[in-house]
């Protein structure tokens, strides 16, 4: 089973959102990414946060159609996204994935990056998606195998302080045993030479990015 979080964060095309969207999916929408929900008159399984950006009547609306609500006061230690994803897990998920997750409060995209190692700590796959992006963690426990058309273009960031033993293969420029350090970002903008990309990394944890020339997003 996938599970879809969509937050309030920017979606700049619903109808991307429509198709990216499948009938099986478990849905959690965090507070004003409800109203991407009710724009595509999509009910969401659940709704969750502290509901400082939904209206309460498009949220009474919602509830009489048959969404449940997890209601959380503003004084809180964690964030909607962060409740939203513990709610994700509780569900078992074979992936997680969020949307409106990125947008104009960097704090806020910055920390919904942050929650893809809670997911990766429970062993579930997640990513970030947007119209452009694609954002998930590779680590000595989770590598990546990529496909796509040659030109296509990633990033590889390091999320811990050091990545030792980066390997990638299939690439413009690949790496053997290479290592990565904060503050020395040369992962950036990489190829695809081959349809297919292995990386994989002995400790610590990497950022992939996948910008939208080579981007699919099936159901």
């Amino acid at each position: 089973m996938r599970c879809v979080i969509i937050t309030g964060g920017t979606v700049e095309n619903l109808q991307w959102l429509s198709e990216f969207i499948d009938a099986k999916d478990r849905v959690i929408c965090v507070d004003g990414g409800a109203r991407y929900a009710a724009a595509l008159e999509l009910i969401p399984d659940i709704i969750i946060g502290d509901m400082d950006s939904l209206d309460h009547k498009e949220l009474d609306r919602l509830v009489g159609l048959g969404a449940a609500v997890r209601e959380y006061p503003p004084d809180k230690d964690d964030t909607d996204t962060a409740l939203a994803m513990a709610e994700a897990l509780s569900g078992s998920p074979e992936e997680i994935i969020i949307v409106g997750a990125l947008g104009t409060r960097f704090d806020h995209s910055l920390a919904n990056v942050h929650l893809l190692c809670v997911a990766l700590d429970r062993g579930v796959k997640a990513r970030i998606i947007n119209e452009y992006n694609e954002i998930s963690l590779v680590s000595p426990h989770a590598s990546a195998l990529l496909d796509g058309r040659p030109g296509d273009l990633f990033s590889l960031l390091p999320l811990t302080e050091q990545v030792t033993g980066v390997n990638v293969k299939g690439v413009r420029w690949p790496l053997e045993n290479a290592t990565f350090r904060i503050g020395n970002p040369y992962g950036v903008s990489n190829r695809l030479a081959e349809g297919k990309v292995d990386i994989s990394v002995s400790s610590g944890l990497l950022l992939l990015i996948r910008t939208s020339g080579g981007l699919k997003y099936g159901k």
